[in-house]
């Protein structure tokens, strides 16, 4: 035989089957048949005795700037209101800071936990010191946000007002707030 008559029936149009020893061999539709059976099974026993669970993916990307305060406490002081003097009263206080890193640059945010009495977001208030009067305030940090060329000492002026619509009736005596602020990154 040649090439043509070992790969074509002696009709020339259908291939040959080759002959079947019989041992472990099966046809391809019955071996089909059964792969499908056991994916069905495999797929139905996990629906019936299985059991699902979550996995949380997170990351943190670091920052390439790294921003630190050159102190970690300071103080703004409104100083005494007096409720005779229709004005509102404003202070200031400045704390240093410097953003380290591996970029040139360093972007940068100042955010602020409001205070331990608030009454809302941005709200802040200052707790006598034995009544339970509160004392509306405002904050104001300058600059808010921005970017500073790596390792150049730079200042934050926070600026705070204490309107006297808010604290013309209330009750003589100490106010006091605490407030955590925080540069970003």
């Amino acid at each position: 035989m040649n090439f043509l008559t070992d790969k074509f029936s002696r009709r020339g149009v259908r291939p040959a089957v080759p002959p079947r020893s019989g041992i472990g061999e099966r046809p391809a539709a019955f071996l089909s048949a059964g792969l499908v059976v056991l994916a069905c099974l495999a797929w139905a026993g996990t629906a019936a005795f299985g059991d699902t669970g979550t996995l949380a993916v997170t990351a943190t990307v670091l920052s390439k700037s790294n921003c630190k305060f050159d102190t970690k406490t300071s103080t703004l002081n409104f100083g005494p209101l007096d409720p005779a003097v229709a004005a509102d009263v404003s202070a200031t206080a400045s704390v240093g800071y410097v953003c380290r890193g591996s970029a040139p640059v360093a972007a940068f945010l100042f955010t602020d936990d409001n205070g331990q009495n608030p009454s809302g977001p941005g709200a802040r208030r200052m707790r006598h010191a034995a009544a339970p009067e509160l004392l509306p305030y405002d904050l104001a940090f300058s600059p808010a946000f921005g970017t500073v060329p790596k390792n150049v000492p730079r200042t934050l002026t926070i600026s705070g007002t204490v309107r006297w619509a808010d604290f013309h009736g209330l009750m003589a005596g100490p106010y006091t707030d605490s407030v955590v602020v925080s540069i970003l990154p």
